[in-house]
Formats: C-alpha cells, structure tokens, sequence
C-alpha cells in the first residue's frame, strides 16, 4: 500500500511541474511519435495522455478534441516542409530548378514520413485554427513564389500552384494505395518528372 501511495504522490508532484504550453508540447510530441510508430489510427486521446503520463480529461483540458492535436501535429509537419522549401530558395535561384526541389521535398515527406503525411492530407480537420491555416498559406505562398517568374501573374500562379500540388498529392495517393503501378511500374520521380516537363 506503502508503495502505490508513494508512486501516486510522486505522479501528482510530477504532474504539477508542467504548464499548460509544456503539456501542449508533449501531448504533440508524443501523438507525432504514436503517429510515425503506427499510423493516424493511434491518435487516441486515451493513447496520447498514457504516453505523457496524464489522463484523457487532462489532455481535452489543453485540445478541444482530437482533431485541435491532429491539427497541431500537422502544423508541426508544415512548418518543416515549409522550412525545406525555404532552403530551395536560399540555394536554388532558377525558377524551375526551384519548383522540382520542391516537388522532390513533398516526395521526400511522402516517402520517410508516410504517416505523417497520412495525417496532413486524409485527417478531416473541421475546426483549423489560425496557426494551422497560416502554415497551410506560408507552404502554398512559397510554391506560388516560385512559380510566380513563369507565370502571367500572380492570379495565374496560384492556380499553376494548385495543380502542381494536385498533381504531387495524386500521385502520391496512388502510390500510397499500391495502384499507381497497375500496368507499368514507374517511380513517383519519374511521373513528376515527365509532368514538370510537359506543364513548365
């Protein structure tokens, strides 16, 4: 009895040491983690408060729901793509040379992080807070940045970035779901490739 009162204490001492933003923190953290290990089916408010060492009530305390941590965790994954893309141009100063690094960033988050991306791109999310729409809009800006000098204007590039990133997030889907090699087995690279040719 001794002892399960002493870890008790010692739960509720610990506990007490974390602010809210540190417990906002962790439950990202650790619900990226449970995201990259199995997949978005492990986001579980029950699965990320016994990662953190709290209960599902604690957790709903810091996100409205679920979906307010899905939303975070995908900000955390947009913000490093857009970090990737800002590179490419800080390295890359040729308009089309810029827009195939870029096209080969969101292939390289599909390729290592394919839960993650899973999450950004089938995860419903009904309420987007503004940090999520702002690192939406700071990605989409950069692609139409880099399409900009190529275009008509800026009308024009928006809807060219818009069908690049359809044209990425097709492919992409395809692949995810083991249909893109249906009758010939061509690599995602390839596809884009082939189309950044045609379409530039």
């Amino acid at each position: 009895m001794f002892n399960i009162y002493s870890i008790f204490l010692s739960n509720m001492a610990r506990r007490k040491e974390h602010s809210r933003a540190e417990l906002r923190q962790l439950s990202i953290d650790q619900g990226r983690a449970l995201v990259q290990a199995e997949g978005p089916a492990a986001l579980t408010a029950r699965r990320v408060a016994g990662a953190i060492g709290y209960t599902p009530g604690t957790l709903y305390n810091v996100f409205q729901d679920i979906d307010a941590l899905a939303a975070a965790i995908n900000c955390v994954t947009l913000e490093q793509l857009g970090e990737a893309i800002e590179q490419i141009f800080k390295h890359y100063k040729e308009p089309r040379v810029r827009i195939a690094k870029i096209c080969a960033a969101y292939l390289k988050l599909h390729r290592t992080e394919p839960h993650l991306w899973t999450l950004l791109f089938a995860w419903q999310v009904d309420h987007a807070s503004d940090a999520y729409s702002a690192a939406i809009h700071r990605v989409f800006d950069l692609v139409v940045a880099a399409l900009l000098p190529l275009s008509t204007g800026r009308a024009a590039a928006c809807r060219d970035a818009k069908i690049v990133w359809s044209t990425l997030h097709g492919i992409c889907l395809l692949q995810h779901s083991g249909k893109l090699d249906i009758t010939v087995a061509d690599s995602p690279e390839l596809l884009v490739k082939r189309f950044l040719r045609s379409f530039l």
